[in-house]
């Protein structure tokens, strides 16, 4: 408590004295404080409070994080968002909540398993199809532990100059390092390929060593690194043993279908049955049934309709799997 007290008393002047710097790095330093405490939401309140990610934008001369960026063009590496999923936006198969609620419960109870020499996992890799819910679920656990998301664009990370996309995700991991955050590596298998792969070049199977020490050496018990892929198995099979948990994705089930649906269809006058479209939308992803739900509202208000009809959803959905194997059918032909 007198730590805290001092905290404010410095936060207090700083305010007085109108001086940007030490407010926040007395801010910032609150903020730490109650994570330390696993006192997650109440670091999430202060956060937004304190106003998006401000904190971590200030130069570092200010004793705060400066985000990484590249030196030659001077992009950020990194992009930052307040993340606002909770709970009730986002449905997954029961095996796959039980590893996030695993994750979630280690980490609110780190004291506890550091009283036994253990850490609470850090590096997690989420595979499975697109459009099953690993970025929802990224920014999920960034909401529930009260921390930033800070997305990797791996379009300014790959660098065509020798040595410099290593360079950058070093300095990315340093962010994670010192900074609290969820970081998504999204798209991972792009710089963590199978050094075997006979098709790559040197200077990709120089990253993957690389990010492979990277793996090793990041230590931080508050932040967590979440790397997704839809193409897990282009994955190096080293990169693999890296992570302290891989949790699937998979295409959602009929129950899983049937619930998303109702949440689309939240208040609209729908005369049809959820079920029954469930049904006929398997082997379609979350973001496959939100496309062409949505082009059927739409096609009801453009009609000056007041309800949803069953064949409102089933003419999107025809015509979502008519364009969708003419498309497969000339991916076949072009690998022929």
């Amino acid at each position: 408590m007198i730590v805290a007290s001092e905290q404010l008393k410095r936060l207090f002047q700083a305010f007085r004295e109108q001086n940007d710097a030490a407010f926040y790095k007395a801010a910032e330093s609150l903020i730490a404080e109650e994570l330390a405490a696993n006192h997650h939401a109440v670091a999430k309140d202060l956060k937004k409070a304190l106003g998006q990610n401000r904190n971590l934008k200030k130069s570092s001369n200010n004793g705060l994080t400066l985000l990484p960026k590249d030196r030659r063009s001077g992009n950020e590496l990194v992009t930052l968002e307040e993340s606002s999923v909770d709970q009730t936006k986002i449905i997954l198969g029961r095996e796959t909540q039980a590893k996030i609620d695993r994750v979630l419960n280690e980490h609110r109870k780190c004291k506890e398993l550091a009283k036994y020499g253990y850490s609470p996992k850090t590096k997690l890799l989420f595979w499975g199809p697109p459009g099953c819910g690993k970025t929802f679920t990224a920014k999920y656990l960034a909401y529930e532990l009260g921390l930033p998301v800070g997305i990797l664009q791996l379009s300014t990370v790959i660098s065509s100059f020798l040595g410099d996309t290593a360079s950058h995700l070093h300095r990315v991991f340093n962010l994670a390092n010192n900074t609290p955050i969820v970081l998504l590596l999204d798209e991972i298998d792009a710089v963590g390929k199978n050094r075997d792969d006979p098709n790559d070049v040197g200077e990709l199977k120089r990253v993957v060593n690389s990010l492979l020490q990277i793996m090793d050496n990041f230590h931080s018990s508050q932040s967590l690194v979440i790397a997704a892929s839809n193409h897990q198995y282009l994955l190096d099979p080293a990169l693999w043993r890296r992570f302290d948990d891989i949790i699937q994705f998979p295409l959602p089930g009929k129950g899983e279908r049937e619930v998303y649906l109702k949440t689309l269809l939240g208040g609209i006058h729908f005369d049809g049955s959820p079920e029954y479209i469930a049904k006929n939308m398997n082997s379609l992803s979350y973001a496959d049934i939100q496309r062409i739900t949505v082009e059927a509202i739409k096609t009801m208000i453009l009609e000056g309709r007041e309800s949803l009809q069953t064949r409102d959803i089933t003419d999107q959905l025809r015509d979502y799997k008519k364009v969708t194997n003419a498309a497969r059918a000339k991916g076949e032909e072009v690998t022929q």
